[in-house]
């Protein structure tokens, strides 16, 4: 290595890190000085009690937004607008579990695949700092569905949550010195407020931990997953006011229906330096008729195989009385095979519409450094290096008058790009940090923007590219019986290249390469924890941001977005029984680029009250108490005027958990 020169002696004090700490850079860092775009929600944030999926967790970070349709249905996630281009799932945002990549090589991430109840821990990445786990601009998140394996003990634990949404669910944990098992397995049936917007899951995994050495871990994971989610379509404003369980979607029968099985393995060494590799491998099987109108359903079916491999390698020197210097060698590699065919939904013709299967390859290495100075300055260089290819072929439909026939599909896709990073950040004092930071990020056409909705051509997208520039403060305090920290960011990013729908010569819509993406914000962050007396406590939290996203010439407002959000979530805690609430407030949406038409703001509210008894825990609570009205998913773009998709009105629900011990 180029640093041996410098090197006295390992020091794992980099690596090896006691308390809280994030990963970001891949390099561990204490949570007191992890830049502000980082965010933690700990086990007890994600097993809230009140919400079957992320969905309530995830909306209480500055700049992300998440809508489910219904609780537990299909998901979508936006990062500062990076899912502009996605009416519905997960795109542009990097998936890790327990160090597995789990986005595809096509970049679409099975956000449905986590269960909040088995998740031990989830940092939140925003903007194109994600791509310090593989290329993208969108964020990361990165997970963790087990503590260390020193913090494993033997334990059952059971789950149930009665009110719109049944779920129920356990967890068996057995440890001795050298290995541990998990066992886990679930189910959920919802039926849903509106019409045609029922869903269900049925999961299991198993987790094997085994310690050969004191030194070295391996990780087997396996498991299966079966979900049926239905889709209700959206309402224009007529038949919102007349009948909001109405659903479009019942008329054909709209759902998916998604099946997975997954078989992974790690090994992590940590000594003079801790190196890893994962292995994950993945089978996918999806049905998914659709349709709202006599002008708009379709049946489309897709089969993927997926594998991605990561290694990382990293090590810290120290440098005299200067400092620190730390490495980290990191590479990733995704391939995948996946099948898409779509159909006409009833009658029709004998023709598929299309019927494409693409091979796509996705290589990713980075080096990445650290060097810290006085016990003060840190800064963080990294310079990523990317490959991504898709071959695909097969036959589309052509229309000859009122004569079908097949026509060759193909497309050959193929694009490098480097993507540098870098962060600088100054202790002041012993109580605040202050960074900069400037990320970049690729983003590639998916597996389900191959074919023109229309006229089934080939699409024809290139890769967008974005360029961030952050810079924010994050401070942490403590008097007496009080406890606080704060964080504060401002950042500005550039899209060039962006894939929107964007208005044609004719006024359709239609997908296409362009510029003027452009993304301004502000986002804020705070938490005061205080003890009142020796049996009870507080906890706030305040979240906050204001946006001032832009996409020229198309939009002086990019549609979708809340313009500003802000909230709160806490508890008061008095011996064996907590009250806690999660407030969020939405300014107004922008529902198009080229009309006038916008969704009200809200407020909602939702509150509870906890009672721990032995080694169980009951919950009371009521979701929307305000009873406010507002969309779950509100539609983009869409043609006519406003759309809306009804959340349910107040809703009370029951949840238990309960472990027993070894």
């Amino acid at each position: 290595m180029g640093a041996r020169g410098i090197a006295q002696e390992p020091s794992l004090d980099t690596t090896r890190i006691t308390g809280a700490e994030v990963l970001t850079v891949r390099i561990p860092v204490p949570i007191e000085r992890a830049a502000p775009s980082v965010s933690t929600l700990s086990g007890t944030d994600l097993q809230n009690g009140y919400s079957p999926d992320l969905q309530d967790a995830m909306n209480t970070l500055p700049g992300v937004q998440m809508d489910t349709r219904g609780l537990g249905g299909s998901r979508r996630l936006q990062i500062r607008s990076s899912g502009l281009r996605s009416p519905f799932g997960v795109r542009n945002i990097q998936m890790v579990m327990d160090g597995f990549i789990l986005t595809n090589a096509s970049g679409n991430a099975p956000l449905e695949l986590w269960n909040p109840q088995w998740m031990h821990r989830l940092e939140v990445l925003r903007g194109p700092i994600g791509a310090v786990f593989g290329n993208g601009y969108g964020g990361a998140l990165v997970a963790q569905s087990l503590p260390r394996f020193d913090d494993l003990a033997t334990t059952f634990q059971g789950y149930g949550r009665f009110a719109l949404a049944q779920e129920s669910g356990f967890s068996y944990t057995s440890v001795n010195e050298r290995s541990a098992l998990v066992t886990r397995g679930f189910w959920s049936e919802n039926s849903g407020y509106r019409d045609q917007e029922a869903n269900s899951k049925r999961q299991a995994e198993i987790h094997y931990l085994l310690r050969n050495s004191p030194h070295t871990t391996h990780h087997f994971w396996t498991g299966w997953m079966q979900a049926h989610w239905e889709l209700p379509g959206s309402l224009n404003a007529e038949d919102f006011l007349l009948d909001p369980r109405r659903a479009p979607g019942a008329d054909y029968n709209a759902h998916v229906f998604r099946d997975r099985k997954w078989a992974a393995w790690s090994v992590v060494r940590e000594k003079e330096a801790r190196t890893g590799f994962w292995l994950y491998n993945q089978w996918s099987h999806k049905d998914n008729p659709y349709g709202t109108t006599p002008f708009y359903n379709g049946d489309k079916a897709e089969g993927e195989t997926f594998v991605s491999a990561r290694f990382s390698r990293v090590q810290s020197w120290a440098m005299r009385d200067l400092g620190k210097f730390t490495w980290d060698q990191s590479a990733m590699a995704r391939l995948e095979r996946f099948r898409l065919t779509e159909r006409d939904l009833y009658g029709g013709s004998d023709l598929a519409r299309y019927e494409v299967s693409s091979n796509t390859s996705n290589f990713w290495i980075a080096q990445s450094a650290r060097f810290e100075f006085n016990e003060r300055w840190r800064f963080d260089a990294q310079l990523g290096l990317e490959h991504f290819g898709r071959e695909s072929d097969g036959t589309r439909r052509v229309m000859n008058g009122l004569a079908a026939s097949l026509a060759p599909y193909y497309e050959s896709y193929s694009n490098w790009e480097f993507t540098p990073f870098a962060q600088l950040s100054y202790d002041a004092g012993t109580q605040s940090t202050v960074f900069v930071q400037f990320g970049t990020g690729t983003n590639h056409p998916t597996s389900f923007e191959l074919v023109e909705p229309l006229t089934y051509t080939p699409a024809n997208l290139t890769a967008e590219f974005a360029q961030s520039w952050e810079s924010g403060v994050r401070w942490h305090g403590e008097r007496k019986a009080t406890k606080g920290q704060a964080t504060f960011l401002i950042y500005h990013q550039n899209v060039l290249n962006a894939i929107a729908l964007v208005p044609g010569p004719t006024d359709g819509l239609f997908l296409a390469n362009t510029d003027g993406l452009i993304m301004n914000g502000i986002e804020l962050s705070g938490r005061v924890m205080h003890a009142l007396g020796a049996k009870a406590r507080i906890d706030v939290r305040i979240w906050g941001n204001l946006n001032q996203h832009t996409f020229r010439p198309f939009a002086q407002i990019v549609p979708g977005t809340p313009l500003h959000t802000a909230g709160s979530s806490g508890s008061i805690d008095c011996k064996s029984v907590s009250f806690g609430w999660q407030h969020e407030w939405y300014d107004r949406v922008k529902l198009h680029d080229y009309k006038d038409d916008w969704s009200a703001a809200h407020h909602r509210l939702n509150a509870f009250v906890r009672i721990n008894h032995g080694d169980q825990r009951w919950q009371l609570g009521v979701r929307n108490l305000l009873d406010a009205s507002y969309s779950s998913w509100l539609q983009s773009n869409a043609f006519g005027g406003k759309y809306f998709n009804p959340a349910p009105p107040r809703q009370f629900w029951l949840s238990w958990t309960w472990i027993l011990p070894s």
